[in-house]
């Protein structure tokens, strides 16, 4: 069945300077090798917003159910953030927003 996982994270930078667009960019690069590879992952879209150092990732996944969409889609999204350089100490999707999964349906 298919699930979206809908993830908000807050990200802080080494390196400020860099930028937030770079920064995600290169996590983007990183997630698109991990869909590469992983057939559960059917689709994802990631937006961010500089001004209050957010990124929102949507990932739609192949999965039995919410739990396992939801475990894929957090460690996919972690993965990638980790094979862009980027650290994760004390990882947690709270505190942004809403981390939510929802079945999806696809009209006939």
């Amino acid at each position: 069945m298919m699930y979206e996982a809908i993830i908000p994270i807050r990200v802080t930078l080494a390196d400020p300077a860099a930028g937030l667009g770079l920064a995600i960019d290169q996590v983007t690069d990183q997630l698109d090798l991990v869909d590469e590879r992983t057939p559960e992952l059917l689709d994802y879209a990631v937006s961010s917003d500089a001004g209050d150092s957010t990124a929102v990732f949507e990932i739609t996944a192949d999965a039995s159910d919410e739990m396992d969409a939801l475990a894929g889609a957090v460690s996919w999204v972690r993965a990638a953030i980790h094979a862009a350089g980027g650290a994760t100490p004390g990882w947690t999707v709270g505190g942004v927003g809403s981390v939510s999964v929802h079945a999806l349906t696809v009209p006939r």
